[in-house]
Order: structure tokens, then sequence, then C-alpha cells
């Protein structure tokens, strides 16, 4: 799951369940990926927004694409194939479950498909292909992105993720060796998606431990799914929030914080988590899971995804003391148009300094500030709403043809 709308919230824009889809990799004429070249090792940047690792890939030798890094998807996801006139070949339509208001979601198998990273080749690989693009995920990220790449990728390497200089290295895992000054985990892959032991200390100060998927496409922090245990208990301060986007709505929680997340040596104190409901029952294969881990937090590592021996390695970067702060203003957007430089009011939080001097949904930010709609995007938008507390906003918005401007100072909300 995504919420959309600050680095420290946003959850993934989906949560897809494709290991309810057996057979696919199976099914097709899988070949799998490779390094090219003969130095067994491949480094390529990748793009940081909201969290999330865009990275960009070459479908069939033609059609240049973003795609999200995400270790909480099995199936290679495409979200609007059918836009881009690809020279694709659908085996079979499948239906697909997603969170939301909605019920199936018509979507088609892909296979033999080729795509390439920088400097890596994978051939023979099955996609699933929405029939629309319901996750609208350029909207929520600013700019355009074309699908979601996960456990097929992962599994034939070894992935190491630096959030700090925003590379990415791919290693043969007959030529990886364990690093020093790194601590390992032991990871669990069901329904390939890794799963670590950790533990949380709650607002009341009870200690749970169990297992918490790693989600490298989820932008939140913590996720707690609230009826997962019955020892998972609400913080009494709380804000109603959107905890993600589903493949047919949004999806309705709670923000709170709790005590300490502990994991091995690494704690975190006062950190943001979202409360979900549970995972729809056939889903949930892992009978102590918890939750997941978002990139909020996972960006305070380096990290190295080891599928093959079923182990992470975490290192501190120069992010881990960082504070976990959350949008202020109140305001959740969108960027639409073009451009992306049309930032429409999809949500606003009851309470917030947003809500107590008057926007709407559907209101336009026209200005923030004095700077213009034209010379921000997204990102920017959402960064200045974390700012600190005093900050005082000067905002412009378009509403039924009228121009509207709001002076506001941020507020702490949780």
């Amino acid at each position: 799951m995504l919420t959309l709308f600050s680095k420290t919230h946003i959850h993934k824009v989906i949560v897809l369940f494709f290991c309810l889809l057996p057979g696919f990799a199976a099914q097709s004429q899988f070949i799998g990926y490779m390094i090219d070249g003969a130095e067994k090792k491949s480094v390529f940047p990748f793009e940081y927004i909201n969290n999330l690792l865009i990275v960009p890939v070459l479908m069939n030798d033609s059609v240049p694409m973003k795609f999200i890094l995400d270790t909480g998807v099995r199936t290679t996801l495409l979200t609007e194939g059918n836009d881009h006139h690809l020279d694709v070949a659908y085996n079979r339509t499948v239906k697909i479950n997603g969170l939301g208001s909605a019920g199936e979601i018509e979507a088609y198998v892909a296979s033999s498909v080729k795509l390439q990273l920088p400097g890596i080749t994978g051939r023979g690989q099955t996609l699933i292909v929405l029939g629309k693009d319901y996750l609208n995920l350029r909207s929520h990220i600013g700019q355009e992105v074309h699908g979601i790449l996960g456990y097929d990728f992962f599994n034939h390497f070894v992935v190491k993720i630096d959030y700090i200089t925003r590379k990415i290295t791919v290693y043969e895992s007959e030529n990886f060796e364990p690093p020093r000054r790194f601590s390992m985990f032991p990871i669990q892959l069901v329904g390939g998606r890794p799963y670590l032991k950790a533990s949380i200390t709650q607002s009341d100060g009870s200690q749970i431990s169990g297992r918490f998927l790693i989600d490298t496409g989820a932008s939140h922090s913590l996720l707690l799914e609230a009826d997962s245990s019955n020892s998972i208990r609400i913080p009494e301060k709380t804000l109603p929030t959107i905890v993600g986007w589903g493949l047919s709505g949004p999806i309705d929680g709670e923000m709170g914080r709790i005590k300490l997340f502990s994991l091995g040596k690494f704690t975190f104190k006062n950190a943001l988590v979202s409360y979900d409901s549970p995972m729809q029952p056939s889903v949930k294969a892992v009978s102590d899971r918890l939750g997941s881990i978002g990139g909020e937090l996972l960006s305070r590592f380096t990290l190295i995804f080891d599928y093959q021996s079923e182990k992470l390695y975490l290192k501190k970067n120069s992010h881990y003391r960082r504070g976990f702060s959350h949008n202020k203003s109140g305001l959740d957007l969108v960027a639409e148009g073009s451009q992306f430089k049309t930032f429409r009011v999809v949500h606003v939080i009851e309470g917030s300094a947003a809500d107590e001097n008057g926007f709407q949904l559907d209101d336009v930010i026209v200005a923030i500030n004095g700077k213009g709609a034209g010379q921000l995007n997204l990102e920017e938008i959402q960064g200045i709403f974390r700012s600190e507390t005093s900050q005082v906003l000067q905002v412009v918005v378009l509403r039924e043809g009228q121009y509207l401007s709001f002076t506001f100072r941020l507020k702490n909300l949780i």
C-alpha cells in the first residue's frame, strides 16, 4: 500500500498479491536475468522519490520506461501496456483483487518479454499488464512511472541499495562475498516476499515480536496490522488518514507513534506508524506477521539482499538518526497534467492547519510562498509541508474559477 502524501507516510500505491496467482513464471518461457559482460556485477543510479526506488527499464529493445524496484511484489507489473502500443502478446486474462472500494480488476498475462536494466538483461519474462492504469502511479509520484519490478529480479542476484549515493550494485550470487561492518539478518521468503523478525514497544510500554515484510516499494516507515495480533494496540492519540491507495481506491487507516522499534541492535525511538486493517485472510501466509517496514525506515541503512541465501545485510548510513517527521499542513496532493504541474488536493486531514483555514477537496495549488506551481514539483511541495512547525505558508489556490489566498502556520499533528 502507499499513502501518497509525504515521505514519511507514503505507503504503497497498491497491495498486489501475485502470490495468489500461482504458476505464472512456470508457464512462461522463462530464461531469467543475466549480467551483461564479464565483470559479474553492474552499478547504476536510481531516482529516489517519496522513499521509492525508480530504475530505468528498456522493454523489448525499443520502449524506455521507469519501474519501481519493489521487494513487496512477486510478479513484474506493467501499469499501462495498452497506452504504449507494445509488441507484447497477451496469453490470457486474469482477475486481481485489490484493496479499496471496488472488486475484481481485469489484467493480462504477457510472456517472453525482454527487460533490460543498465548492464543487465532479462529474457523470457512474465508480466502482469493492467487493462487500465488503475494505479495512476504518475499522479502520486509526480513523474512518469510505468511498472513495478520485484521478486523476479531480486531472486537472480545479490542486490545492494545505497540510499546515500543513490546507486544500486547487482552481483552474481556466486561472486558475492559477505561484506565487513554489515550486520546480517536471516530472512524468510514467503510468496516471493522477504520477511524478518523485529519487535516494537508500544505507547503503553507493552512489547511484541513478530515478522515484518521488508518492502522497498512502500514509502512509510512502519505499517502495523491492528488485527493481526491481539496484542497490537492503537495509541490513544492518532490521526485518521489514508494509509494507501489500492487497485480500486483509497484505504483508510490511522497514524500514530510507538515508543520503540527494534531490529537486532538497531533501535528507533518515537517512530511513526500507520495502522491498517489486516491483509486479506487468504494472503496472510505468515502467521506471526505484524506488518511491514517501508522506505522511510529502510533508507537509514545501506541494504544488501541475498535471496539465494535468505539473508539481509544492513549498515547504518548518515540518515540513521534522522527524526520521523510528517506532513504538517494537512494537505494531501496529486500531480496532474502533461508536466505534472497541476497539484490537486485529494485529502484534507481533519483538525489540521489546512482544515482550520478552509481548504477543500479539488482545490488546485497555484503558488506557495510566491513560487508558482510551474516552478515546483510534488516532491518539493511535500518537503515544504514537512518543514518545522514555525514555518508560515502563503498558499494560493484555484477553486471553481476563483483565486483564493491562505496564510497559515504549519501544525504538528502527532
